[in-house]
């Protein structure tokens, strides 16, 4: 009896899992990979170093009172 028993539960434990379980697995580690990537990202961004911001006069940058790039602003 015990052995039978036994061999029940090795013989479902070895059979394939069906198609739907495998694809919630799959969607699972999906979502956990997705989850990983955004929080380095955010953290890595969180820790990066302000960019320097260089101010450039209005001549230099090609606007010329109401002109933009040599047109007439309308």
């Amino acid at each position: 009896m015990t052995t039978a028993l036994l061999g029940q539960v090795v013989s479902r434990g070895l059979t394939p899992p069906d198609p739907s379980t495998i694809e919630n697995y799959g969607h699972l580690i999906i979502q956990a990979l997705v989850a990983l990537v955004t929080i380095w990202a955010t953290v890595r961004k969180a820790l990066q170093k302000p960019e320097e911001v260089v101010k450039v006069p209005v001549e230099i940058a090609g606007f010329n009172g109401d002109k933009v790039h040599g047109t007439e602003a309308k």
